[in-house]
Order: structure tokens, then C-alpha cells, then sequence
């Protein structure tokens, strides 16, 4: 009898393999591709790998052309399956041909169901054997032999419900994408594609929120009284009671009552125990989220390790949502694993608490996929890199032990004390917490809590007061998204999967919408008005509503609940009338992505680039025409704010200048003079002297003046700052330079250095005794 199995990739082929056959077993090659051969109780086995997706969902090469075929045509018209690696669709043809039974085993998840069920369908065009699962959610060698043992039906509607989020996502994306990107062609010189995905846009719709929040905020002045107290030895710090003080007479007069004060009264004393409980155990969106917190991880490179170290056996399947494991979990072998590697010590104090069994602090979500993600084997530092060819994988598995360890411990204890601090009847309160008991905190010293002590005291005691402070401060706005927060909001709103949602972010990041500083998300120029023009025209495609009744959709499909024509109509629909909301506000939408990217090649042109329009925002440049030059906006016609400029002289715009009349540029004028945009020649202003203050070379002879330079086209002398008419020559050539220097007679020294002569250095006042 033969029997041929198709795992999901390459390396968990070679590792169930190498369970069933208890390492004995032979690799061989098919058109280029693994196959690991074995016999066991009579039975030829073989096993391949697969690579992920062999087939794929696209438009027939007739709607190729984007600009002949109408983008809403593709919404409604159902994309064809290809085949993608051929040599994969060879093998397996080859394989199932010759077999008497087929095993579909892998990763038990929509994605991985769907994959096999990619592979039945070449299957039983050359084969009429009987096509069984083999279930498991790790490669251990005691869940592999008996996946394979208890096989079951593979599962149509699990396979349906990623076969539907694959048209539905293709539909979308194609449709959206192409539109908007020819729209704004139209209108704006651009090459760039602009991209739209179901999932892609609303995940950063969730940046460009928070960025839109941190733009229009406005900070307000507060004050905040605290007070340093000491007794027995020990300072302290409390806070007015009030906090925040917005009223700064308040503030101010709170402040002129205690100032000088040098004792309080603690009015009352409060002690409370409080407990620290364990984490969840952790599902794949928790995984991600501490990879990123506490490892610096992004979560495509988090959940890449993961399942590298799954296909090596040290961890379970990463991609789950279940956070509470089942009632017959079998944590003694688990813990019992781990005492043999790098948490020894922390596995053995689990098994010294658990006389009684074990009771994981579990969680309330209970997909019926697979179990949380556990450690299967213990492993030193060198055992994961030597597996795993990533520089963080130990950290990855580090955090995964850590945590299952975690979740079977005891909680820590603390004692927060709360003091209430009377002085002169204005109520201060000083707080500190105190760790009585580790607990799980010994094991997992990703969270700390410092101790904050405050000294033994009792009501009625007084305390000294080193110090009181009224200080200003500004509120400030809400910080940048972390990824964790993000794919917080990604799960909370049913955006994405617990296997795509870092997917739908690294695309993100790959389309130039925005970057990751840090640990902070920051939405990039591009992103923001993609996501500012669809918010005010069609906030649909932003906002994850819609997207949610898809995702219900695809879960209804898994659940039996639709059938995938039914689920494919329905989500089929939704686009439609996001797209007809697309079509019918296409002008504001084109307007204002078309005017950015204009505006932003504007801004690019220093030579021309003035600054931003005090009346609508976009972007003032010198314009030049036949009948002359002008200051004019790129808002135009709809603004038509102009400014006027001189009609000879070559142009320089200034940009380190600052008019203080509030121009939004000075221009220089040929060497002669400056120009404030909006107000006319810098030389009529009463403020020229402070923004171009002259070099000063000493007093006037003839009045209470300066002499300062002057320099023009053709030659340059010194004129008074009074304009009485006095002035005084200087040399016509040489480079001229006005020392910090000073003569007897208060004028600074000159230093002329022309070409292949010494620099000369002398005094110009005509009427100086020292002038040379």
C-alpha cells in the first residue's frame, strides 16, 4: 500500500517524516521538489513539502489593461485560480497518480486548508484514493503519530473561508486601486500607484487617525503645586490634590498660601494589599504585541520566528486565538520538558508549587483551532540559533517559555500605601507601593514594578517640608501608535487575521504610507493625504466597519453558517456600494490627492518655493508669465491670493531670513536690495534695521549716526545710518572684510586682501591720526 502526504512547506515534510519513520527515512527529488520516503508496517510512504500557495486568484489577461477596462467591471466579474508553481502541481500529480491513499497535513488553519485543499484538487484529476487530514498544532513526535493515526475529512468550509477572502480582497484591491490611481493620474503628473486594500487601508486609516489627533492639537497651560517632604530620614514627594491647576490665579494663590510653609500633618493613612495576577496564555495577537513591546519585533519578523521555530519543534503553531488552554492539557510533561534547558530553575519552582495540580490563569477565547502557544522542547541558547537562522530567535522562545512558565504561577503582592498630607488646609497626597511577593514576576522581568517607599508614619504625625514648587507646564498631545497598539485595534475591530494582520502592516510600510521610528508608527506625507482624501469623500473605505461585516462573512463560511456563493455575493455587494461612493465623490477626492502631490513638487523648487497660503493652506511659488512675475498660489482658481513683485532684478528667495511683519518670504533684488512678499521693499520699513541689521564700522563724522557698509553692483562705500549724506570711500578691490578690531579713534579696523598681494589692515576714518 502507498501513501503520499503533503505538508505545507519543505522543512515540516522532513520533520514528519522523520517522526513516523523514526529518522529512517530517504530524501529523494520530483521535478526539483523534496520528497522524503519511508516504509513503515508494510506501507510505502512518501512526504512533500509544499511552498505555501501553489495557486492563486487573478483577472483573466484580457482585463490587464488598465486603461481600457472599466475598474468597477472587475467587482462584479469572478476571477480565475492559476496555478503558480508548476513544478510543485508536476509533483503532486506524480505522487497522487501511483498512491492508494492521500493525506493532506498542512498547518491547521484557513490559510493551510485552503493550500491542501490546492493540492486535492490536482490530486483527483489523476487519482480516485481516498483524501484524509491529518490534524496537529505542533510537530511533536507523540501529536504527529497520532494526527496521522486519527485522520479525519478535510474541511470544505474551513478551506471556502480563505478561498472567499481571497476573491473578496482581489476584488477590492484591484478595482479601488486601479480608479483612484488613474483618477489622480488625470490630474497630476505621476507614475506612483496608490494603493487600496480591504484591510491594508483601514490599518492605516488607524495611523492617519492618530496623526490627525496629534496635528490639531492645542496645548493648554497648566500649573502643578508638589511639595518634597522628609521624615525619619527619608524624602518624599506628593502632589496637590487637584492636579492639574488650568487657572493659574488659582494655582498662584494656592501657592502664596503654603509657600512658606515647613511642616504638614498627615491627615490619613491608607494600606491596601494588592495582587498582580499572570498574563493570559498567549494567542497569537498577544504574541505579537509583546514581540514588539518587549523585543523591539515587528510583527512580521515576530510571527516569522515563531513559525520557524514550530517547524523546528520547539514551539507549538503560532497562529491562533485561543488564550485559555483545555481541561486535559497535558502541563506535566510540558513543565517536565522544560526542566532539562536554559529554565531549569523557573520549571522546577513551577513543580514545587503544583501539589495540588496545575491551574493556569486562562483567558476567555476559545477558537477551537489550536491551543495556545507553549513551549514543546527545551532548548539552550545555541540549540534555537543553530535551528533557527535569526538573531532574536532565543529571545523569541525566551518570551514564549517565560510566559507558559508565568501563567502557572502564583500572582505578585504589593502593598500600596496612600498618604493624605494637610498643609495649611490645602490636601497633598504622596503614594507608594511596596513588592511583597514576586511571584510571577521572578520568572517574566519583562514587567517591573519599582518600589516607590514612603518612611513608617502614622496619622496625626507632621512631616518637614524641604521644598514647594508651582510649576508650568503644557499639556501634551497623545503619542504616536506603537505596532502593539495597532494590532491592539486591528483585533479589536476585526481587521485582519491573527496570520495576516502583521501582513496588512509591513504592506503598509512597503507602499511608503508609513514608517516605524522606534517603537512609534509615523505616517508619511504620502499616506496621510491618501487617507485625508478618502476620509473626506468616501470614510467608508477608512473606517474598519465595513470591513468587519466581511470578516463576519468569512467567519460564517468557517462556521457553515453561508455557503461561499453566498458569502461571495453578499461581500461582493459591500464593495459595490463603497465603490459607487468612490465614483460619486471622485472630484474632492482626485482634487486634493492631485493638489498634494502638485504641491509637493512645487515645494521642491527652491528657486520658486515661497511658503504656505495664510487662506487656504496650499502652496504660494513666483509665478512667471509674458506680462510679467507674481507671488501666486497653487490653490488657483479657487484661491486667488496674489502678491506682487519687482519687475527687474534677479530673484533669490532668503530662506534663512524671518520677516517680522509676518511676510511669508523676503526675496533679495539683484544685489541692491530686499523684498517682504506681501509688503514691498524692506528698505521703507521701520523694522529694516532689525531684520538686516548693518555692519557698523564706526560713528558718523557729521551727525549722532553709523557709518555701515553699503555695497551695490559696481562699487561699495560707507553711508550714516541717519541718511545725513555723509559718506566715505573704500577701496574698489580686494575681498573686504570688517574685523571685530578697533582703532583709537572707536572706528573698526578694515582688512583688504586683493589677489597676489598681502592682506592689508587699516583704519578708513578719514579725520583718525592712526589712518594709513
Amino acid at each position: 500500500m502507498s501513501i503520499v502526504a503533503f505538508a505545507e512547506k519543505n522543512k515540516a515534510a522532513a520533520q514528519i517524516a522523520s517522526i513516523l519513520s523514526d529518522g529512517d527515512y530517504e530524501r529523494t527529488s520530483l521535478d526539483g521538489v523534496n520528497v522524503y520516503e519511508f516504509k513503515k508496517d508494510g506501507k510505502q510512504w512518501r512526504i512533500m513539502g509544499l511552498s505555501g500557495h501553489i495557486m492563486t486568484y487573478d483577472y483573466p489577461q484580457e482585463y490587464n489593461n488598465w486603461r481600457e477596462v472599466d475598474p468597477g467591471l472587475l467587482i462584479n466579474t469572478m476571477p480565475e485560480q492559476y496555478i503558480t508553481k508548476q513544478s510543485f502541481a508536476n509533483a503532486i500529480s506524480r505522487l497522487a497518480k501511483d498512491s492508494d491513499e492521500i493525506i493532506l497535513a498542512c498547518d491547521y488553519d484557513r490559510e493551510g486548508e485552503n493550500i491542501g485543499f490546492e493540492a486535492k484538487s490536482i490530486a483527483e484529476k489523476v487519482s480516485d484514493s481516498p483524501i484524509k487530514r491529518a490534524r496537529f498544532s505542533s510537530l511533536s513526535t507523540d501529536e504527529i503519530k497520532r494526527a496521522f493515526q486519527d485522520t479525519v475529512e478535510p474541511d470544505l468550509n474551513l478551506a471556502n473561508s480563505a478561498k472567499a477572502r481571497q476573491i473578496l480582497d482581489l476584488k477590492m484591491g484591484v478595482a479601488f486601486t486601479r480608479y483612484i490611481t488613474l483618477s489622480v493620474q488625470e490630474r497630476a503628473r505621476t507614475k506612483g500607484v496608490l494603493s487600496i486594500g480591504p484591510c491594508q487601508t483601514p490599518t492605516c486609516g488607524f495611523v492617519y487617525e492618530r496623526e490627525k489627533v496629534i496635528k490639531n492639537f492645542e496645548p493648554k497651560d497648566f500649573w502643578k503645586i508638589e511639595a518634597v517632604f522628609h521624615h525619619n530620614d527619608t524624602d518624599f514627594q506628593g502632589t496637590h490634590r487637584t492636579g492639574k491647576f488650568f487657572d493659574k490665579d488659582k494655582a498662584d494663590a494656592v501657592y502664596e498660601k503654603i509657600k512658606d510653609c515647613k511642616t504638614g500633618l498627615v491627615t490619613n493613612k491608607k494600606v491596601k494589599e494588592t495582587k498582580s495576577s499572570p498574563p493570559y496564555p498567549l494567542n497569537t495577537n498577544e504574541f505579537l504585541k509583546r514581540a514588539s513591546k518587549f523585543l523591539g519585533l515587528n510583527s512580521d519578523r515576530a510571527l516569522e520566528i515563531a513559525e520557524q521555530l514550530y517547524l523546528s519543534g520547539f514551539t507549538s503553531y503560532p497562529r491562533t486565538e485561543t488564550n485559555k488552554y483545555a481541561k486535559d492539557f497535558d502541563f506535566q510533561s510540558r513543565v517536565a520538558e522544560l526542566t532539562k534547558g536554559a529554565h531549569k530553575e523557573f520549571a522546577l519552582a513551577v513543580f514545587s508549587n503544583s501539589e495540588n495540580g496545575f491551574n493556569p490563569r486562562n483567558g476567555t477565547k476559545d477558537a477551537h483551532d489550536h491551543p495556545p502557544i507553549y513551549p514543546i522542547k527545551s532548548a539552550n541558547k545555541s540549540d534555537i540559533n543553530k535551528a533557527v537562522n535569526d538573531s532574536k530567535a532565543w529571545d523569541v522562545y525566551d518570551l514564549i517559555v517565560r510566559h507558559f512558565l508565568t501563567n502557572l504561577m502564583q500572582p505578585a503582592v504589593f502593598e500600596k500605601t496612600r498618604l493624605e498630607i494637610s498643609v495649611n488646609d490645602e490636601k497633598f497626597d504622596a503614594t507608594g507601593t511596596v513588592k511583597k511577593e514576586s511571584g510571577w514576576m521572578w520568572v517574566y522581568p519583562f514587567e517591573t514594578k519599582n518600589d516607590k517607599i514612603l518612611p513608617e508614619i502614622e496619622i496625626n504625625e507632621n512631616v518637614g517640608i524641604n521644598k514647594i514648587t508651582n510649576t508650568k507646564s503644557q499639556t501634551t498631545p497623545p503619542k504616536r501608535l506603537t505596532e502593539s497598539e495597532l494590532l491592539t485595534l486591528m483585533d479589536k475591530n476585526g481587521i485582519g487575521t491573527k496570520a495576516t494582520a502583521p501582513t496588512h502592516i509591513e504592506t503598509n510600510k512597503k507602499r511608503g504610507y508609513f514608517e516605524t521610528k522606534g517603537k512609534s508608527i509615523s505616517i508619511l506625507d504620502t499616506g496621510f493625504t491618501l487617507m485625508d482624501a478618502l476620509n473626506k469623500s468616501v470614510p467608508v473605505i477608512v473606517k474598519p466597519e465595513i470591513r468587519s461585516r466581511v470578516e463576519q462573512l468569512i467567519q460564517d463560511v468557517e462556521d457553515g453558517k453561508k455557503t461561499l456563493e453566498e458569502a461571495l455575493d453578499e461581500g461582493t455587494a459591500l464593495i459595490n456600494q463603497m465603490y459607487s461612493q468612490l465614483t460619486s465623490n471622485k472630484n474632492e477626492m482626485v482634487s486634493q490627492i492631485a493638489g498634494t502631490i502638485y504641491d509637493e513638487s512645487v515645494a521642491a523648487d527652491s528657486d520658486n518655493y515661497i511658503g504656505k497660503c495664510s487662506e487656504c493652506g496650499r502652496i504660494l511659488r513666483i509665478v512667471t508669465t509674458d506680462k510679467g512675475r507674481f507671488v501666486g498660489c497653487t490653490g488657483y482658481p479657487e484661491c486667488r491670493n496674489t502678491f506682487s513683485l519687482p519687475k527687474n532684478g534677479a530673484l533669490n528667495i532668503m530662506k534663512s531670513r524671518e520677516c517680522r511683519k509676518g511676510s511669508p518670504a523676503v526675496i533679495k533684488v539683484g544685489n541692491k536690495y530686499h523684498w517682504a512678499v506681501g509688503i514691498g521693499p524692506c528698505f521703507k520699513c521701520d523694522m529694516e534695521n532689525e531684520c538686516f541689521p548693518p555692519e557698523i564700522v564706526g560713528p558718523c563724522l557729521r551727525c549722532n549716526g553709523y557709518m555701515f557698509l553699503i555695497k551695490t553692483k559696481d562699487t561699495r562705500f560707507l553711508g550714516c545710518t541717519n541718511k545725513c549724506g555723509y559718506t566715505q570711500s573704500l577701496p574698489k578691490s580686494g575681498r573686504l572684510t570688517i574685523l571685530d578690531d578697533k582703532c583709537e579713534c572707536g572706528w573698526k579696523i578694515i582688512r583688504v586682501k586683493e589677489k597676489e598681494k598681502d592682506a592689508r589692515e587699516f583704519c578708513v576714518n578719514r579725520k583718525c591720526i592712526n589712518r594709513m
